[in-house]
């Protein structure tokens, strides 16, 4: 996610906030009342509030910023708001509670994916609540190469919020399908997927020709459990490009995805792009290695940083792993230099 400094705010379009240079600009108290004004209370900021800590945190430090200044005046208002919001927001790590976060999907930040989240990483007994570094570097990936799903039929495992599921409708797929078995987070994805549904109208509103007007439409909410492998097989037909993102973390559950992907991926035609954060790199291993059992002989590709170097043969399906960890993320967010990305690709021989 761009952090609001980075966001392009009228015409502050070519202010660097982080500048030092700048500071004697943006420490004017005409411009903070204008930062106020078209930050803080930007139509944007107002309709799909960041957590009030994220502001807390961006005003704290605006405020050192004009602190710095010799002979520095504040204004009242931005003051007045500061101390505030301070006062009645917890600023403790973890805290819980909802938000929405925003993902821009161009350079111009014109197309964005708006997202109501949980701040706490387990939250209702699930961590689909919140969006993961390993669905910001799936939903980049489409967003880089679009071609990949543009009218295709999508469909996600494991969605959570929904990330990479807008992002390849963002993108022209034809339809997309975000699942899960979660109760919480089928009732959040459904509650996502109507706000963007009426923020994607919003932006055909005011310019038409900029937006897809399909985006609107074009993302459906199912549940999906991976153990019903018959529902799995059904929905073969409707997935040209299967898609999940961090759904490989807990070998108790690998078996039963590697079976739900057997049903999905039934013909050469067919490709499932699946992310995982490498936390164990044992849980990792377990579900290559599983891929190659439960699906018979596969013929298995290892790709690191693009650039194939080892190949082996077991069957009817190829198998591609890509090192993300490196790669440099220009539209969706600034990634963690210390997560370690793998994308896996599958499809029938």
């Amino acid at each position: 996610m761009i952090p609001m400094r980075k966001f392009i705010w009228g015409d502050w379009e070519s202010t660097d906030l982080e500048r030092d240079e700048n500071v004697a600009l943006l420490a004017c108290v005409r411009v903070q009342g204008e930062v106020m004004k078209t930050i803080i209370f930007h139509e944007h900021t107002t309709s799909y509030s960041p957590s009030h800590q994220y502001i807390v945190f961006f005003l704290k430090k605006y405020i050192e910023k004009i602190e710095s200044m010799p002979n520095y005046d504040l204004d009242d208002e931005l003051m007045e708001f500061y101390v505030s919001l301070a006062a009645t927001t917890n600023l403790s790590a973890g805290a819980a509670g909802m938000c929405y976060k925003t993902y821009t999907l161009d350079k111009d930040q014109y197309t964005k994916v708006v997202l109501n989240e949980e701040q706490m990483m387990i939250s209702q007994g699930t961590t689909g609540l919140q969006t993961w570094e390993a669905s910001l570097r799936l939903a980049d990936f489409f967003v880089e190469h679009p071609d990949i799903v543009r009218g295709q039929k999508v469909v996600e495992l494991g969605a959570g919020c929904g990330l990479a599921g807008f992002a390849c409708a963002a993108v022209g797929a034809a339809h997309v399908l975000s699942t899960d078995c979660s109760t919480a987070v089928l009732k959040l994805l459904e509650a996502n997927r109507l706000k963007m549904r009426l923020h994607v109208a919003g932006l055909l509103r005011k310019a038409p020709n900029m937006v897809d007007p399909a985006f609107k439409d074009n993302v459906q909410v199912a549940e999906l459990d991976w153990e019903h492998t018959d529902e799995c097989a059904k929905l073969s037909d409707s997935a040209d490009v299967v898609i999940g993102a961090d759904i490989t973390y807990d070998p108790t559950i690998v078996p039963v995805l590697v079976g739900a992907l057997k049903e999905m991926v039934a013909t050469s035609q067919q490709v499932a792009y699946i992310t995982a954060t490498i936390r164990n790199q044992e849980t990792f291993d377990l579900f290559l290695q599983l891929v190659g059992k439960y699906l018979s002989i596969y013929n298995a590709v290892h790709v690191c940083t693009c650039d194939m170097h080892a190949s082996y043969e077991s069957g009817v399906l190829v198998k591609s792993v890509m090192d993300l960890s490196e790669t440099k993320m220009t539209t969706l967010c600034h990634p963690n230099p210390m997560a370690d990305i793998r994308l896996v690709l599958i499809t029938r021989k």
